[in-house]
């Protein structure tokens, strides 16, 4: 379920495309820019969409995927990554009070094939966070304070990386907020 309403922005007469995008073993990033950027290319194509005001905007997996696609192009105008996930090896180490290392599903979820002392190279490759100063797309980052699924420091470290590089950014970083932005305020 996108947690940004895609209806709001059609009837504004923006185009939505929700691509789904199928990975492959130790390519996640990769596989990302492989099926959404053809897509892209089809709406253009068919006249949907103005190559010159195009946006792109992801929240976790989506923010992720957000960040993998802005590394890979510079097509996009404006970017927004909501609670993303930028650095494999740092949200796989990310605990819980509990205990509870949810990050280490990136071995599976994320089509890794295993840890980082196993496949190191994997986790580097697919992390954007190597690749921010490929970055040229002025971007906004959402984070909640009390996010439990993605840690509030992984996207520190997004706009900490890119604020070094001079890059175009800006972090709206909500006090006392969980993961999903939908939820913000209630």
């Amino acid at each position: 379920m996108p947690y940004f309403n895609p209806q709001l922005f059609a009837s504004r007469g923006y185009a939505v495309l929700m691509p789904d995008a199928p990975q492959n073993l130790g390519t996640p990033m990769l596989d990302l820019a492989k099926t959404v950027l053809p897509g892209i290319n089809k709406v253009i194509e068919m006249g949907i969409a103005d190559p010159e005001r195009l946006g792109v905007m992801g929240h976790s997996y989506g923010g992720y995927s957000t960040l993998s696609l802005l590394v890979q192009t510079r097509r996009f105008k404006a970017a927004v990554d909501a609670a993303g996930i930028a650095d494999l090896i740092g949200f796989y180490g990310e605990m819980e009070k509990d205990g509870t290392a949810f990050g280490t599903t990136a071995e599976t979820t994320l089509e890794l094939g295993g840890s980082p002392w196993q496949v190191r190279e994997r986790y580097i490759d697919n992390s954007p966070f190597f690749f921010l100063d490929r970055i040229e797309t002025p971007l906004l980052i959402i984070q909640g304070t009390e996010d439990r699924d993605v840690a509030p420091f992984l996207s520190d470290h997004v706009f900490v990386g890119l604020r070094r590089l001079g890059k175009v950014v800006s972090y709206a970083k909500y006090p006392g907020e969980p993961h999903v932005p939908a939820s913000y305020g209630h």
